[in-house]
C-alpha cells in the first residue's frame, strides 16, 4: 500500500509540475487609424524577424493589412512605426499575452489600433467556425480597456519587404 501511495504522490507531483504552454497561430495583422488624421510610412515587425510589414498611408478611421498563411505566433516584442500627419515620427514596442480562452486550432488576428494620443491598443481577434469573433486588448500601459466597435474600411494593404 505503501508503494502505490507514493506512485500516486509522484504522478500527481510531476503532473502539477508540467507547464501548459500552449502553441498559437496567426494568419494576420491589422494596423487601425483612430488618430484624426491620415498616417503614413506605417510598418510592423516581430523582433526576431527580418521581414517588415508596410503600409504608405492608412486614412483616419481606415485600416491597412496583410492576410498570410497560417504561422506559429512568435511571442515576441512587436515593432510598430508611423508618421503622424503633423509630420512627427511614432514608434511604440509591446508583446501582449495571448489569454488562454483562445482555441489552438483557429489561428488569431493580430489588431493595432492607434489613437489620437498615439497609444496604441493591443489585442487579438479570432473567428470561430460559426462566425462568432472572440477579442482581448490591451494598452500599452496593460490597462485593460474594452472599446465599442466601429465600422471600418479598408484603406490600402500592406505589402512585404
Amino acid at each position: 500500500m505503501k508503494i502505490l501511495y507514493l506512485l500516486v504522490l509522484g504522478v500527481a507531483i510531476s503532473a502539477c509540475s508540467m507547464k501548459y504552454t500552449p502553441m498559437y497561430y496567426f494568419n494576420e495583422i491589422q494596423v487601425v487609424n483612430r488618430t484624426g488624421a491620415t498616417i503614413t510610412n506605417v510598418s510592423v515587425r516581430f523582433q526576431s524577424s527580418t521581414k517588415t510589414l508596410y503600409c504608405d498611408e492608412v486614412t483616419d478611421n481606415r485600416y491597412c493589412r496583410d492576410r498570410f498563411n497560417k504561422r506559429r505566433y512568435p511571442q515576441q516584442v512587436i515593432e510598430l512605426s508611423w508618421v503622424h500627419g503633423d509630420g512627427t515620427s511614432q514608434s511604440r514596442q509591446f508583446n501582449p499575452r495571448i489569454p488562454a480562452y483562445y482555441h489552438t486550432p483557429f489561428p488569431l488576428r493580430v489588431m493595432l489600433e492607434i489613437n489620437e494620443e498615439g497609444d496604441v491598443k493591443t489585442y487579438f481577434e479570432q473567428e470561430e467556425p460559426n462566425g462568432t469573433i472572440l477579442e482581448t486588448s490591451w494598452l500599452l500601459n496593460e490597462d485593460q480597456v474594452h472599446y465599442p466597435r466601429r465600422a471600418i474600411n479598408q484603406s490600402s494593404s500592406f505589402s512585404l519587404l
